[in-house]
């Protein structure tokens, strides 16, 4: 049989037999000829062993290598071992010293030709002994936090509530309660965790008794250039296997893969900002986090830390602790840290469920009425206390969670009381830049002066929740008429800068305008076919100021990712003309979905909601053309040449 797991006994002969194909093996396919066929090799997909061990794999069908073969492993670094001994079903070598935990390719190499047999992860832990008895008293959780067969010292390993340091060795101990089913480490600077797929290795399931010492090992990578590393934040993905969802979603594969690509020679990760998925469809779609993650493994190259949001907590259970069951054995800790670069990221759990009401999904299973509020929990909080104290105040923060601290205006979303005390513990660092989604819409709130925090609401990838591409192709936009896309943080020694990019767009597009002279939306033009309750629905969502005729040469400038260091310049012939903020609603939003779905006589569920990045201009005539000039906050300057007339219709604004 095949196993997934070796056990940690340094120098113990580590046994697969290969009697029959086993669960969590994978094996690439071959036309090699029968002289060089190794084709029967099972290969795990996670071999956890230890430095200096001896390996024995099996193989069926006679289909292995021989005797003066090489197994050869070919990830970050490539090493290779010679192949000991042969047998009827298995092959045995023995790894070296300077064998490195990492994702591999791995193959059989003959006389110069090699043979591909699959890839696996390797985690390669020392074996040291430890005797939790040493440890502090009531120890529960005990390990050692390594690297390359070296113990890692200063590393802060967390079961959720208590936190521990690595000792010179790389040892650390909790006297834990397990409460929360998990110990985490926190990947320091300079290192990077297993992964599996996009998923960092970052965290262990707990599996004995609380009273019952239990070791969790955890084996870290040695990396380079995280100081100007850049982090793409990923707001609101919701794949449900709805709305033509998972082909729409393949365009933003395509997109940040190909933003990775132009960027390899940097260091990059990803950061969602919740919502991955969508609790309402995981049983009456059978679309969940393992579906999910096998969606995400079609990005390339790219580490993905995970942010929970409301629609990734379980709609079966009743309150808070149990919501997360699913979300925490399959995704990641609720809520953890991790450092790149000399900054400190902590991820956090701002949705307490409240699930109370028994009802039934849409197959009939039992479950609750989704029901939660903003807040981050006494006991996450107190956490979140203990994580900092590790941390100097001098150290740059960037923190996510799922629904903003602040509205567009600047007053709380979250409660007063919460938030009052979360802003007191962030602001004794010096920069603190907080990532969130929810609201599907992009805007920022620049508190640095009088707190030291930066709040980005940084749109989300699905726009509005895929709804807009799905009912009209080539135009995918959130309620505020943002793009649907994700953001870029570039860490920059900590002299961080960032930038939006539109799924399918060059960063350099940040702005869309509109001529108003051309801008008059009826029921009558948009929803035809609509009934009379739809077009009645229609006509009261569409603000004053885009359903009546206006011919006064009115130019209207979206700029989705303003702050107030944003630049907005706009001249006609030459000369400038005054330019005026105010909230609106996006007009293309309007007549992308809202119209679409009354059209249908169905419900236009999330309808446009305004912004408070619009900006409007006056022109001289109806046919100048103008030009736009937006400088953000970093000297980055976006253009557009207007030509007017601009017709207002779908066709202008398909990317």
């Amino acid at each position: 049989m095949c196993s997934s797991y070796f056990s940690r006994c340094a120098g113990a002969a580590l046994l697969l037999a290969a009697l029959f194909a086993g669960v969590a093996c994978k094996k690439e396919k071959s036309s090699w000829d029968e002289s060089f066929n190794v084709s029967g090799v099972i290969l795990p997909e996670v071999i956890e062993t230890t430095l200096g061990a001896n390996l024995e794999f099996g193989f069926v069908g006679g289909h292995g290598p021989v005797m003066g073969d090489e197994i050869v492993f070919d990830g970050t670094e490539t090493f290779r071992c010679a192949i000991a001994s042969v047998s009827d079903d298995s092959f045995s070598f023995t790894l070296g010293d300077d064998v490195a935990s990492g994702d591999y390719r791995v193959t059989i190499e003959r006389g110069g030709v090699s043979r591909g047999i699959g890839r696996t992860q390797l985690i390669v832990t020392t074996g040291i002994d430890i005797d939790p008895a040493e440890l502090e008293e009531g120890t529960t959780v005990y390990g050692q936090v390594s690297a390359k067969g070296v113990g890692l010292e200063g590393v802060v390993v967390s079961d959720g509530e208590q936190v521990a340091v690595t000792d010179a060795d790389g040892i650390y101990g909790l006297v834990s309660t397990k409460s929360r089913g998990y110990v985490f480490v926190s990947v320091p600077s300079g290192y990077e965790p297993i992964s599996n797929g996009v998923l960092p290795r970052i965290h262990k399931q707990l599996t004995s008794a609380a009273n019952v010492a239990e070791r969790a090992d955890f084996a870290l990578v040695e990396t380079s250039g995280q100081e100007n590393a850049r982090i793409l934040l990923l707001g609101d993905i919701h794949l449900a296997r709805r709305t033509n969802d998972r082909a729409q979603f393949s365009t933003f594969v395509s997109d940040i893969n190909s933003y990775i690509a132009a960027h390899s020679g940097e260091k990059l990760y990803g950061l969602t900002l919740g919502d991955m998925t969508w609790d309402l469809y995981w049983k009456t779609n059978n679309y969940s986090f393992r579906e999910y993650l096998q969606e995400m493994g079609a990005i390339r190259n790219l580490l993905i830390y995970q942010t929970i949001g409301n629609h990734d907590h379980s709609m079966y259970y009743p309150g808070d602790d149990k919501t997360v069951k699913d979300y925490t054995r399959e995704v990641s800790p609720n809520y953890y840290s991790f450092n790149v670069g000399g900054v400190h990221c902590v991820v956090l759990d701002n949705v307490e469920c409240t699930n109370s009401v028994r009802t039934t999904d849409g197959k009939g299973n039992p479950c609750y009425e989704r029901a939660y509020t903003a807040n981050i929990v006494s006991k996450e909080i107190q956490w979140l206390q203990s994580d900092l104290a590790q941390v100097p105040t001098t150290t740059p923060l960037v923190v996510t969670m799922h629904i903003p601290m602040y509205n567009p205006d600047g007053s709380f979303r979250m409660g007063s009381a919460i938030s009052s005390q979360f802003e007191s513990i962030l602001s004794q660092y010096q920069t603190v830049h907080l990532f969130t989604g929810h609201t599907h819409t992009v805007y920022n709130n620049d508190k640095s002066a009088s707190n030291h925090i930066f709040e980005h609401t940084s749109g989300a990838v699905c726009g509005t929740w895929w709804w807009s591409g799905y009912e009209t192709p080539g135009v995918h936009i959130g309620q505020d008429g943002s793009p649907g896309g994700y953001a870029i943080l570039n860490l920059n020694g900590g002299d961080f800068s960032w930038q939006f990019k539109a799924t399918g767009s060059d960063t350099d597009y940040q702005f869309r305008t509109y001529d108003r002279n051309e801008i008059l939306i009826t029921p009558e033009k948009y929803v035809p076919s609509g009934s009379s309750t739809s077009q009645a629905t229609f006509k009261s969502q569409v603000p004053t100021r885009w359903k009546t005729e206006n011919k006064t040469n009115e130019v209207f400038i979206n700029v989705w990712n303003w702050d107030p260091s944003w630049k907005v310049e706009v001249t006609e012939g030459g000369d400038a003309l005054d330019v005026h903020q105010i909230t609106e609603m996006d007009p293309l939003h309007i007549i992308a979905y809202n119209a679409k779905r009354l059209n249908k006589n169905s419900e236009a569920g999330f309808a446009t909601t305004a912004n408070c990045h619009m900006f409007w201009v006056r022109a001289s005539a109806p046919d100048s053309t103008l030009e736009i000039k937006v400088t953000d906050g970093f000297g980055n300057v976006y253009t557009e040449t207007m030509t007017r007339p601009k017709p207002f219709d779908i066709e202008t604004y398909i990317k």
